[in-house]
């Protein structure tokens, strides 16, 4: 089984919002924690806010925040919605044309494997990965104040 790298983004994402100060940061801020492009970081962040994970707010003092409490993010729903494609045998992919198909078995294997790696992350929410945060937050330069955005008076 594989994730995307748009898929480990938004987690990485998550993440960090969910250990930050106050939960909110700039994508910016992010990309030069994790040291990814920011680009591709804005097309995930604006994913996770179609999806209502996330929110984000334009302009000079904007950024984006947790939408949702940590502990009411289900990883496994995450992880679904930011996938696009679980075919990884031929006969799973939508135009898939394998001439043995019909009466294969690897199909069901297949399925319950997928089954079976999701059901793991269904287990967790983001707060399961927030727990217990401080190497995270000296990894990530996450010590105090840094990635606020500025107090609007």
């Amino acid at each position: 089984m594989r994730l995307t790298v748009y898929t480990d983004y938004a987690l990485r994402m998550l993440i960090y919002l969910a250990i930050g100060d106050d939960g909110q940061a700039r994508v910016g801020d992010v990309a030069d924690s994790y040291g990814i492009s920011r680009n591709h970081l804005l097309k995930v962040a604006l994913e996770l806010g179609r999806l209502g994970y996330v929110t984000t707010t334009r302009g000079r003092s904007g950024g984006i925040s947790l939408a949702k409490a940590p502990q009411d993010i289900n990883l496994g729903e995450v992880v679904r919605h930011m996938e696009d494609d679980f075919g990884l045998v031929e006969c799973l992919r939508a135009h898939g044309a394998c001439c043995i198909a019909p009466s294969c078995r690897l199909k069901v294997l297949v399925r319950e494997a997928i089954g079976a790696f999701l059901a793991v992350f269904d287990e967790y929410t983001l707060a399961d990965l927030a727990a217990d945060n401080t190497a995270l937050r000296s990894l990530l330069d996450l010590g105090q104040g840094h990635g606020k955005l500025p107090s609007v008076a």
